[in-house]
């Protein structure tokens, strides 16, 4: 069976490349992790896709010949995590190569504040700047729930313990005036909550993930669910404090029955250990951004499709890793 926590994307690579024709020179195997989230989230399915990109295991053809163009030697696991917060402390304990993470959790973490206060963690590098991840706050049509100020009193879930989303949730709270004794507060992955919403043992929970969400969509088609807004004024005061925010609009339809909601979003961005040598780094990005994944990215996921070279560098939450500065200034896009 499966070990949920872990997925080989070496099985991918190798059936996308083609296994059984040699290369004229024996490749070491180089395995390489990436920390993602919770299966139901948007990081899982996207760090399978990235994966596959960077992987080429030993016996594949050559991109050149119709095979992989990954890293030559490298096989990239998908590791099924809680979210930004686990992914970050693990790499920094060695025990992840690179993860998945928002932005604003990575700044907390590089600057020692929110919740990683009692260990600033200096030696996260910053590998991309992928996609736009929007909050999502998910209630049961009908629950008398119109705002978030409504969740006082309820049972929400705010999120994985060791999750982004739990960091935001408590931060969006804190700007209605909701403190954590005023509600019923759980701890749920994506898929437990929206189960426990759909029977009605929990009223709402926040999720952060690109749009369109697939649980939410399915989820839409089978169950009274809404969203509530996050007014422009309340995103303009968290930035004060919080300048990785921006608005966000989900717009009319793109859920069953549901409206166009304001809200805000913060970037996810792909984070490595300065210590993962240089060429891996440089090799993944070249793999990653190669006109011959533009097409699996566009037709794998949603938010994949918007992993941009041209955005690859913007707003990054740490310094870049001395590989991907490399390959970036190859690239026209990061100057001395």
């Amino acid at each position: 069976m499966l070990d949920r926590r872990r997925f080989l994307a070496s099985t991918i690579a190798a059936a996308a490349s083609g296994a059984g024709i040699a290369r004229a020179q024996p490749v070491a195997e180089r395995h390489f992790t990436i920390g993602a989230g919770p299966i139901g989230g948007t990081y899982f399915p996207v760090a399978g896709l990235i994966a596959t990109a960077i992987s080429n295991p030993p016996g594949g053809r050559p991109c050149d010949a119709g095979g992989n163009c990954g890293v030559p030697g490298l096989i990239a696991d998908v590791l099924a995590t809680q979210g930004s917060v686990e992914n970050l402390r693990k790499i920094a304990d060695g025990q992840m190569d690179s993860g998945l993470a928002q932005a604003d959790v990575v700044a907390a973490a590089y600057e020692g504040t929110d919740s990683f206060a009692d260990r600033p963690l200096a030696m996260l590098r910053a590998m991309a700047n992928l996609f736009p991840e929007t909050v999502h706050v998910v209630v049961r049509r009908g629950a008398g729930i119109e705002g978030i100020v409504d969740l006082r009193g309820r049972i929400v879930s705010l999120g994985e313990r060791e999750s982004g989303t739990l960091s935001m949730s408590r931060r969006l709270l804190a700007a209605f005036n909701l403190r954590r004794r005023e509600i019923d507060a759980l701890y749920l992955s994506p898929q437990a909550a929206s189960a426990r919403l759909r029977e009605g043992t929990i009223d709402a929970f926040i999720m952060i993930a690109g749009q369109p969400a697939p649980l939410l969509a399915a989820m839409a088609q089978q169950s009274p669910i809404d969203l509530l807004p996050v007014p422009p004024e309340t995103v303009e005061k968290m930035r004060q404090t919080q300048p990785w925010i921006t608005e966000a609009m989900i717009a009319e339809g793109l859920y069953d029955g549901i409206g166009a909601r304001p809200t805000i979003s913060v970037n996810a961005q792909w984070i490595v250990a300065e210590s993962v040598e240089a060429g891996i780094v440089h090799g993944s990005l070249r793999a990653l951004f190669h006109p011959a994944m533009r097409g699996r990215l566009d037709r794998g996921h949603p938010s994949a499709a918007a992993i941009r070279l041209e955005n690859a560098v913007d707003g990054l939450a740490v310094p870049l890793h001395a590989g991907a500065t490399r390959f970036y200034k190859e690239r026209g896009l990061v100057t001395d």
